[in-house]
């Protein structure tokens, strides 16, 4: 939003008064996480369910998800939370990929959507590794995707190199076209997400 830290606190502990967001502690030195509550989703006018208190089995997931989500804003992205993609079954599709037990197929939904000039991109946050065999069938799901004309593309964004190295031969073995992939490291996201907050 381009506050100082300080305005940034006043905004959420007025928030917090109203009712509108919960301050839930993350680990010693890692802050807190602020999720809307019932009352603040009603008042943004966002047609999802409230989330419940984020597990700490998430917290990195959901505080690099908020990154990316403050990114796409300061680009002027507009973009839909995983709330709103989880409510909206146009981006659910289904991935099938084969383990030592035999054929598994599941549900998936990307992490973030984006909208751009009239087309749709999934965003896929990719901290912890994913088995190479469901991480491809993700990969050739988007493809078929990009090849019905229902997505433009995927950006990934990963928390370290070896990440996006895994990510990006995946998608290689998955058929998945150079143009329809974006791999981002996180560490960049973060960086870009906050200069161009403070230039804005």
């Amino acid at each position: 939003m381009g506050w100082a830290e300080v305005t940034a606190r006043s905004h959420a502990r007025r928030l917090e008064r109203e009712g509108w967001l919960e301050r839930h502690a993350m680990t010693r030195g890692s802050g807190s996480m602020f999720v809307a509550t019932r009352a603040g989703v009603r008042f943004a006018g966002v047609a999802v369910r409230a989330a419940g208190a984020p597990s700490p089995v998430w917290w990195a997931h959901d505080s690099a998800c908020a990154w990316t989500a403050a990114w796409l804003t300061v680009r002027g992205r507009e973009w839909l939370g995983p709330r709103q993609v989880l409510a909206d079954g146009s981006w659910a599709g289904t991935v099938r990929w084969r383990t030592r037990h035999g054929a598994r197929n599941s549900g998936h939904r990307p992490d973030l959507g984006v909208l751009l000039d009239g087309r749709r991109y999934a965003v896929e946050v990719e901290l912890t590794q994913k088995a190479s065999e469901r991480l491809k069938a993700v990969l050739a799901m988007y493809g078929a995707q990009v090849g019905q004309n229902s997505l433009r593309g995927v950006i990934y964004v990963c928390g370290d190199a070896e990440d996006q190295r895994r990510v990006r031969d995946a998608a290689v073995s998955a058929g998945l076209p150079d143009q329809a992939l974006r791999v981002e490291p996180l560490e960049e996201i973060q960086s870009q997400a906050v200069s161009q907050a403070l230039s804005s």
